[in-house]
């Protein structure tokens, strides 16, 4: 008998769907007069769009820096690790091994990274620290400029081009020695090919999507994308920045991104990075939402794809535009864990 589409989606996301980027720990600590949050506001999404692993990412916003960085950041780990522990059903793992027991257990794999690396100040033996602490994936910057170098601007140029500084090489460096995943989202133009010139391991881009539909620095050029395929890297796509116009910023955008990395790279080179901030956003008031845009861009979420449980409803229209279950199941899981398997 033949499947139907549900049965179909159910068999693809048999694995689990990995999300290579989630800020959850801003959001726990920012509840952390709360218990039970992660199980309370995150549980049902999560297990309603079958994701087996997501990257949980340290993120510091402008109102804790410079002096509450470190501390924040520390906060927001305690603030996972006690969630985690209030719940039978997540947990934070260190390795590819531990990652495939968790899945064997029906269990949600949280791996913990670093958006920006603000919280080590210009201190690199903090960086051991927080490996220590579970983090396994980071990048230098977020869209201002730290210690490490500069985040590359929503605009479609004007980044600075001096590149990395002495400490983001060092961070750089220690990464590949501990065994930490080197993530390029958000870094400049200038210090993307630094990190290219300098690394040696297959690196990734957890959340961009293709500067052909969005054009801004943050997004990632043709060349940059061939750069990482070349390299055997794998980039994330991102469910916020898919257009510049909010009556595009659809599905079947999103999708376009996915197939513009694959015609350039192949199927192995691309997959997924949610970066799913609506839930955030709408936490914020009026004035906060126009500070957001007028710092960065106007948010325009799609519709379809505004939390993890919809993650099936781009399943669904993967199979609909044709691409393939082996394609399909590359995309949402095997892709990322071939990063995995090869760093941790």
């Amino acid at each position: 008998m033949s499947e139907t589409i549900d049965e179909h989606i159910a068999r693809l996301h048999r694995h689990g769907v990995i999300d290579m980027h989630f800020d959850l720990p801003m959001d726990l600590y920012d509840k952390r007069a709360r218990q039970n949050v992660l199980a309370t506001d995150f549980l049902e999404d999560l297990a309603a769009g079958d994701i087996g692993v997501a990257a949980v990412a340290i993120y510091l916003s402008d109102q804790y820096l410079p002096e509450m960085g470190l501390r924040v950041a520390l906060d927001q780990v305690a603030r996972l690790y006690i969630e985690v522990d209030e719940s039978d059903r997540f947990v934070i793992c260190r390795s590819h091994r531990e990652i495939l027991q968790a899945r064997e257990k029906n269990k949600i794999a949280l791996l913990l990274t670093m958006e920006g690396v603000e919280p080590l100040g210009s201190d690199l033996d903090l960086l051991r620290v927080f490996y220590e602490l579970g983090l396994r994936s980071l990048c230098l910057t977020h869209a201002r400029r730290n210690a490490a170098g500069d985040g590359g601007l929503f605009a479609a140029s004007g980044s600075p081009r001096d590149g990395l500084t002495s400490f983001g090489r060092d961070v750089i460096r220690e990464c590949e020695n501990l065994g930490i995943i080197i993530d390029l989202a958000h870094i400049s133009p200038a210090g993307f090919d630094d990190l290219i010139e300098m690394t040696t391991k297959p690196v990734i881009i957890s959340h961009t999507n293709a500067r052909k539909y969005y054009d801004i620095e943050r997004n990632v050029t043709d060349d940059q994308i061939k750069v990482i395929g070349a390299r055997g890297g794998v980039i994330g796509i991102n469910a916020v920045l898919v257009s510049p116009h909010k009556e595009e910023a659809t599905l079947d955008r999103y999708i376009d991104h996915i197939a513009h990395v694959r015609d350039l790279i192949g199927i192995g080179g691309v997959a997924i990075g949610f970066d799913f901030f609506e839930f955030i956003y709408r936490q914020w008031s009026e004035a906060e939402q126009i500070a957001f845009q007028n710092k960065f861009t106007h948010a325009h979420f799609v519709p379809e794809l505004e939390k993890h449980s919809h993650s099936r409803n781009l399943t669904r229209r993967l199979i609909e535009r044709g691409f393939s279950d082996d394609e399909i199941e590359r995309i949402l899981f095997r892709n990322w864990m071939r990063i995995l398997g090869a760093w941790l």
